[in-house]
């Protein structure tokens, strides 16, 4: 079965085709193809173009592929002066998913292929080669720092990709964890609740016909059981309603990185310890600050920091925008204030540099009891 044709890997993108429109500068300045020698040029551009399709899918035939590539640059640099064409192999071998030792065999031909340049300097005329030498001295360097450069922007992007995996990886947990207290709490109160409710039944069974009020005590037992129960079951029903700032922290960066907004976060680790029904409120004033700095702020970071110390909490969201002071002072920043107040808390917003909301809210008491 013949395999889908694709012009360029799925995980790069069309972005790795964009950077061959500086192919088209000798394709612009050889015309006319008027004879062999150009018209040999632009044939040879055009294997170059295959070549470096063919190793950005680093299949088994990448060391040849890339040795061709190594030689049309040396071909293009030789005789016609091109010497960036070399920027496309010593990018690639730095961007390429490759082992130290193997990066460092392909750094070395990449030099050893820039070598026969060195010599073809020096018999260039002296009116020209100054102002050639000073042009193959700048593109040699970039060209020298290219797989380097390549080679930290493939870490940076694996490093991104293990964190995405890694917020998956934690939402997964989360729902676990939301599962088993679920089922515990089920366990712990509808399991004993209703074996009580089985065992006083039928012990009201036996009783009908042998002492009545003591049956119809059984059975009053029975349904004051039972409408504890339900109080449980509808206690446990709104708990799962309520959104944990863990859940909301997840939401949060998936919808700023969908906006292209990096997002920075310190003291995660100490919502755990906020009641559940704060932790609600918490989520909703956290969503609606950096909805605002998505829609209103144009920043590029969003810095989410949580403190406490022994008597309260510390929300701050601050972003490096241009502000939003006429978009949040409406009904955006009233709403986060009743919320914050509802909750004994208090709402500070600042403009400076960015836009910073700061919301505090005090240490419940119960909870100071249990870390005592």
């Amino acid at each position: 079965m013949i395999g889908k044709f694709r012009l360029y890997p799925k995980e790069d993108g069309f972005v790795s085709f964009i950077w061959l429109i500086f192919i088209l500068i000798p394709i612009i300045a050889m015309f006319p193809y008027d004879n062999f020698d150009k018209q040999l040029a632009l044939f040879t551009l055009g294997i170059f173009v295959v070549t470096y399709r063919k190793c950005l899918f680093n299949g088994k035939w990448f060391p040849i592929w890339m040795a061709l590539m190594y030689g049309i640059s040396l071909f293009y640099t030789l005789y016609f002066g091109y010497i960036y064409l070399f920027i496309y192999p010593a990018w690639m071998i730095g961007f390429i998913p490759m082992k130290k030792n193997v990066f460092k065999y392909y750094y070395m031909a990449l030099l050893g292929t820039l070598t026969p340049v060195l010599f073809n300097l020096s018999n260039l005329p002296e009116y020209m080669a100054q102002d050639l030498k000073i042009t193959m001295f700048v593109y040699g360097f970039f060209i020298c720092a290219a797989p380097f450069a390549g080679r930290s922007i493939r870490k940076q992007a694996e490093l991104r990709k293990q964190m995405y995996q890694s917020t998956q990886r934690m939402e997964y947990v989360i729902k676990q964890e939301e599962r088993y207290r679920i089922a515990r709490d089920l366990h712990d109160t509808l399991g004993q609740s209703l074996s009580i409710m089985t065992i006083k039944t039928e012990l009201a069974g036996k009783l009908l016909d042998k002492d009545l009020e003591l049956a119809k005590k059984e059975i009053a037992e029975v349904t004051e059981t039972s409408r504890g129960t339900l109080q449980t079951v509808r206690e446990i029903v709104s708990s799962m309603r309520h959104v944990l700032i863990a859940e909301e922290m997840i939401t949060i960066e998936k919808s700023l990185r969908a906006a292209k907004i990096i997002l920075s976060t310190e003291g995660e680790e100490l919502t755990s310890e906020i009641a559940t029904d704060i932790q609600n409120t918490l989520s909703y004033c956290l969503r609606e600050s950096v909805t605002n700095v998505i829609r209103h702020s144009k920043a590029s970071h969003c810095r989410i920091v949580i403190e406490k110390n022994a008597t309260e909490y510390t929300f701050i969201i601050e972003d490096d925008g241009n502000g939003m002071k006429h978009s949040i002072q409406g009904n955006g920043l009233t709403g986060l204030r009743e919320r914050i107040e509802s909750i004994c808390g208090k709402l500070e917003f600042t403009q400076k540099n960015g836009t910073k909301v700061q919301f505090t809210v005090p240490v419940d008491k119960k909870e100071e009891t249990i870390n005592d």
